[in-house]
């Protein structure tokens, strides 16, 4: 089996997850209500509805870029821990 290098499987994973953030971002400035709808099918009931901020004040572009930047960090990180635990656990498993 081949071994997975964390740095690069970090990238893909902050990349990846940086995609899906500004479709997410773009689906909530274009259409709010059925982002939230979308979204709520997904969380067995719990009404996303409620998390809108006061007067429906829209997402600031300092929002979406600190969001931005720590939805890729800790994607990264996830992505890299995945690639290395995934090494540690073929080697012990004789399939690395």
């Amino acid at each position: 089996m081949n071994r997975l290098h964390p740095w690069p499987f970090g990238l893909a994973a902050a990349a990846t997850f940086s995609v899906v953030y500004c479709v997410c971002a773009l689906a909530v400035f274009l259409s709010p209500e059925a982002t939230i709808g979308f979204f709520n099918a997904w969380f067995h009931g719990l009404d996303l509805a409620l998390l809108k901020p006061p007067g429906g004040r829209p997402l600031t572009l300092a929002q979406f870029f600190g969001g931005l930047i720590s939805a890729a960090v800790v994607s990264f990180a996830i992505g890299a821990l995945l690639a290395a635990s995934y090494n540690v656990f073929a080697r012990r498993s004789g399939t690395a």
